[in-house]
């Protein structure tokens, strides 16, 4: 597939939804690590292991959730690194190598105009469809409502994301025993949930 695919560009919608699919991703990380709340974690038990339990492993639907998920949270933390280097490295275990150059391309684009992601996108999976052992969709209505970018100097907005739910299929292959997302599409429908 090709990598402008993969940084979910392929759409006939406006460059504003074609954007959410590569900046909206990329907001997610940015706002989590400004938080100065506090909280006090329980301490840990030793090293405890119940007696006859077995680990058990993740479904498949959970894994690809889970890479669905943190694509998200990579290409925020992308995004926030603000060095081509370090954003390709993040984004090697969530895309098929190919789709790197033109993910750290977009984020150039955005470093080069000083803008920052805000807000955090919230998931509504509708479904997870997975196709034989390598191939899966998670068809999602994303609320964007609350992401944009904004000046890294004068915090002015200067774009938002989205509609209270996007509608979005996003495409996912296993290589070599990881989920990699492939392809992010807005879809023309309404979401309900």
């Amino acid at each position: 597939m090709r990598a402008c695919r993969v940084a979910g560009l392929i759409s006939r919608r406006t460059t504003r939804v074609a954007a959410v699919a590569l900046a909206g991703l990329a907001v997610l990380l940015t706002s989590c690590g400004t938080q100065t709340n506090h909280v006090a974690l329980p301490v840990k038990a030793g090293h405890v292991q119940a007696a006859g339990a077995k680990a058990v492993a993740p479904t498949k639907r959970a894994q690809v959730v889970a890479a669905y998920e943190g694509y998200w949270h990579a290409t925020s933390a992308a995004l926030a690194s603000r060095d081509p280097a370090k954003a390709g490295a993040i984004m090697a275990g969530y895309v098929p190598g190919g789709a790197i150059p033109a993910l750290v391309s977009g984020l150039k684009t955005i470093w080069r105009r000083d803008e920052i992601g805000y807000g955090s996108p919230v998931f509504h999976i509708l479904k997870v469809a997975i196709t034989g052992r390598t191939t899966a969709a998670v068809h999602d209505c994303v609320d964007l409502s609350h992401t944009g970018f904004q000046n890294q100097q004068t915090g002015q907005v200067v774009g938002g994301f989205g509609q209270s739910h996007d509608f979005m299929i996003t495409t996912l292959v296993r290589r070599n025993g990881r989920w990699l997302v492939t392809g992010a599409i807005p879809v023309e429908q309404s979401c309900a949930y």
